[in-house]
């Protein structure tokens, strides 16, 4: 499925309707309300420029649908849950041109505010729903008859598959899963499913995954347990795709399945994020403004920091380092140097401890008040980071981690932050065994995942700050 061509589709859907109903809207004022005089004076004199407000509107309403999370999802869109989506955008949004807009604009009587408000969120909701009803239907049907879908790998050939198979097979309506083949896992596992219907084994899984294109994969195994499936998601997590599991009874009696389909076949997403889309949205946005407000006005700051740094000690004012983010991909973080040159000059990488005798004494002082973090602004501009989020820590040692927690890959699903409920809760590290630990506070985090989470430990971590807690 061509995510792109989807967005598009809906984007210029929503761009047309935006423009149109704002065209139709402003003539319905002309005629309908610029009849209405006192002493014959016309009451209808708009105080905006209507060939502006032409190109803004339409855009005002493409930002609040980009943030809103509306384009995050293109494909597998519930018609009900759109319905009402729709209507609560609308809703706001009819009400932030109201008062940005419509507000100023002379009137023989309050009513006729009132009775634009009414009149602009009706066109408005009716032409933006029914395009975007046309093109879900569209995608629902393509989806239904399986000339679109998820291109899906089930791992396991026993029982679990086998049931699953059949399940999928049965619904009238397809859920998007086009089943490519069946992929063995253990050795001793019971066939149940046809041969050949088997694509290969689970140490070909990297080359099935790219030769099928794959989209998801579903662990369906009979008999397998956790540290099994951290061991097969530790083989999948870096490849971008989807991983679910069928659940046990146990799990669907505690509520770990979530159900978005009265259609739908139970799974437990192993890789989902508990924020929304609109959250994440939000995330993102607070993360670019805050992260240029403090690199422009930071800028005096950051030039008398890398005077001192000179002054302290010989060698580069910043330290870059890289570390492994977002979908274990590698990255360059930046810090301001709080070590002497050449402090791992042997090549092995050292966690640095309380009584370090790396580090400099103007580094001490930074890393006491966190200001050394203060260049990774510039990453989380990039898009490396954010601001709250998991530690990134260098590929060495998450090999080390993940040898005694494989789940710890799990936090690879978020991008990585300057500061982070370990941090906070924890601080530094300086063993492996250590970083393990706080990881468990960076997991609890992920499955909690919120703005008002994030906004707890943003201030936890100023409070750290001025504390001078940071070491």
């Amino acid at each position: 499925m061509n995510h792109r061509n989807q967005i598009i589709k809906y984007v210029l859907s929503d761009y047309l309707t935006a423009l149109l109903a704002w065209f139709l809207f402003y003539v319905f004022r002309r005629i309908e309300i610029d009849l209405v005089a006192i002493k014959d004076i016309q009451m209808f004199v708009p105080m905006y420029n209507a060939r502006v407000t032409m190109v803004l509107v339409p855009l005002f309403w493409l930002a609040l649908y980009t943030i809103s999370g509306y384009y995050n999802t293109p494909f597998f869109k519930s018609r009900l849950s759109e319905f009402f989506t729709t209507l609560t955008s609308v809703f706001f949004g009819s009400l932030v041109v109201f008062f940005a807009v419509l507000m100023d604009d002379p009137v023989a009587s309050y009513t006729f505010y009132y009775v634009s408000f009414l009149v602009y969120f009706a066109l408005h909701f009716i032409l933006t729903y029914s395009l975007r009803l046309i093109i879900t239907t569209q995608s629902a049907h393509l989806i239904h008859t399986r000339k679109h879908g998820l291109r899906t790998l089930i791992l396991g050939v026993g029982e679990k598959a086998y049931k699953l198979d059949k399940q999928l097979a049965e619904m009238k309506q397809s859920l998007g899963y086009i089943i490519e083949g069946f992929v063995t896992v253990q050795k001793n596992e019971t066939r149940k499913v046809d041969t050949t219907v088997v694509i290969g084994s689970i140490v070909e899984i990297n080359n099935v995954i790219k030769k099928y294109n794959i989209d998801v994969v579903i662990i369906a195994v009979d008999d397998i347990s956790e540290d099994d499936v951290y061991q097969l998601m530790q083989s999948l997590w870096s490849k971008k795709i989807k991983i679910k599991i069928v659940p046990s009874l146990f799990e669907i009696l505690t509520g770990s399945v979530k159900m978005n389909s009265i259609h739908a076949v139970p799974l437990i997403d192993l890789l989902e994020v508990q924020m929304s889309d609109f959250q994440i949205n939000l995330k993102r946005m607070f993360d670019i403004g805050l992260s240029f407000l403090v690199l422009l006005l930071g800028m005096p700051f950051f030039a008398f920091i890398a005077i001192r740094i000179k002054f302290d000690s010989k060698g580069n004012v910043f330290y870059k380092q890289e570390r492994i983010g977002l979908y274990g991909e590698p990255f360059m973080m930046y810090k301001f140097r709080t070590m002497y040159e050449n402090a791992e000059q042997d090549g092995i990488p050292r966690l640095s401890c309380e009584n370090d005798e790396r580090i400099t004494p103007f580094g001490r002082f930074m890393r006491k008040y966190r200001i050394d973090e203060l260049p990774q602004f510039f990453n989380v501009l990039k898009g490396d980071m954010s601001i709250i989020g998991p530690r990134p820590e260098r590929k060495y040692f998450v090999d080390k981690i993940i040898e005694q927690a494989p789940y710890y890959y799990r936090l690879f699903n978020i991008r990585p932050g300057i500061t982070s409920w370990g941090m906070v809760k924890y601080g530094y590290a300086n063993t492996v065994e250590k970083m393990i630990e706080r990881a468990q506070f960076d997991i609890s985090y992920l499955e909690n995942m919120s703005l008002l989470i994030d906004s707890k430990i943003f201030i936890y971590t100023i409070k750290t700050i001025v504390t001078g807690r940071g070491i």
